[in-house]
């Protein structure tokens, strides 16, 4: 009968099919498996951004004159820049437009730096016991001795994404961490050593 002679040699094909799929699949698989993903460099930001830096109260400009010697004005509690020959509105300004502004107000300036203030401490956020910023003043800190001061990891925390959050000039900086790795006493390059400024994230295990 032709149709069932058609049945026949389509459901060959469709066996044929399946079995080709029964061998590729787990080859498919094993090849998966077994290719491996390179390790990320710890030492290098997961990302960066960048913006024009504003001014903030305590920073301060450094102008130098022709004959080599330099003077420094800082900004006020009430943002404002005082200078020789008056005031200047500065904290929240870009940097470029208050440094265009104090060349233009000093003569003779041949030179004007911004120099960021930056408070001596460290901040230590979320899934920790004590949320904490804390000063840098008795001695230099890594991230696993920040965490340390903030009573260590509550239940919640996923301690394999701990985030670092470093400022510098309008450029932000994120590095992420695996403290698990650290606390085994493994991949203890991680342990970075802080600045001044920098803020330390620990997210919430959601899984």
């Amino acid at each position: 009968m032709p149709h069932c002679n058609y049945h026949r040699k389509s459901l060959g094909k469709f066996t044929v099919f399946h079995r080709l799929l029964v061998f590729l699949i787990p080859a498919v698989l094993a090849a998966c498996s077994t290719t491996k993903v390179p390790p990320r460099d710890p030492s290098k930001p997961i990302s960066v951004s960048i913006a024009p830096y504003t001014v903030a109260i305590l920073d301060q400009f450094e102008v130098r004159f022709p004959d080599g010697h330099k003077e420094t004005f800082s900004v006020g509690q009430d943002g404002v820049l005082a200078l020789p020959g008056g005031t200047i509105p500065a904290a929240g300004l870009h940097r470029e437009v208050v440094e265009k502004q104090v060349r233009a107000a000093i003569p003779g300036a041949v030179g004007v730096k911004t120099i960021e203030f930056r408070t001596n401490s460290v901040t230590v956020l979320g899934e920790v016991f004590h949320q904490i910023h804390t000063d840098l003043g008795d001695g230099p800190m890594r991230v696993m001795d920040a965490i340390a001061s903030a009573n260590g990891f509550t239940p919640l925390a996923n301690q394999r994404r701990v985030k670092l959050l470093r400022e510098n000039a309008g450029r932000t900086e994120v590095y992420e961490f695996d403290l698990r790795e650290m606390l085994m006493g493994r991949q203890l390059t991680q342990n970075f050593l802080l600045q001044p400024g920098d803020v330390i994230t620990v997210p919430r295990n959601f899984l």
